[in-house]
């Protein structure tokens, strides 16, 4: 039985990452409050964070990346909480998809995976016992007619 695949919805690949962040709110009596917190995800285009205090889904906010100085307005998406953690939900206000300083994949990117017997990243869905996998095609010129030639790579198991 195959899995059937859903089409990606996210704009961009979520991955799991804990960095160090400060949160900075007004507190609804005007005052400014900075409060400690982590990410659990980012993505380009905010975070999931782990905190202490709730915040108001749909309030602004500012969060400052403490490894890099640098700040970002947002307002909360979401507040959940599951087995006594409190996970917000930030989304940037403006697009600032250099905010984590990472490359993020391409949504609908599937993960690199190791091959048991080698090591070495193969792709994913690679089997070991099809050695026809692999092949490149290569375009040959000979007396001015173009031809396609088939090269297979053979794969190996090395012990």
């Amino acid at each position: 039985m195959q899995r059937t695949r859903y089409p990606e919805r996210r704009r961009t690949v979520r991955l799991p990452l804990q960095i160090p962040v400060k949160v900075r709110c007004r507190l609804p009596e005007g005052e400014t409050i900075d409060l400690q917190a982590s990410t659990y995800v980012i993505s380009a285009h905010g975070a999931l964070l782990l905190m202490d205090t709730p915040l108001i889904p749909g309030q602004s906010v500012r969060i400052f990346n403490e490894m890099t100085a640098e700040s970002a307005e947002c307002h909360v998406t979401s507040l959940r909480e599951k087995r006594e953690r409190r996970f917000v939900g930030v989304t940037f206000t403006s697009p600032n998809t250099d905010f984590w300083h990472i490359v993020s994949p391409k949504s609908g990117t599937r993960q690199a995976v190791r091959s048991p017997q080698t090591g070495a990243l193969v792709p994913p869905g690679f089997r070991q016992d099809d050695h026809n996998q692999f092949s490149r095609r290569s375009v040959t010129r000979i007396k001015g007619t173009i031809t396609t030639a088939r090269i297979v790579c053979e794969v190996s198991s090395v012990k």
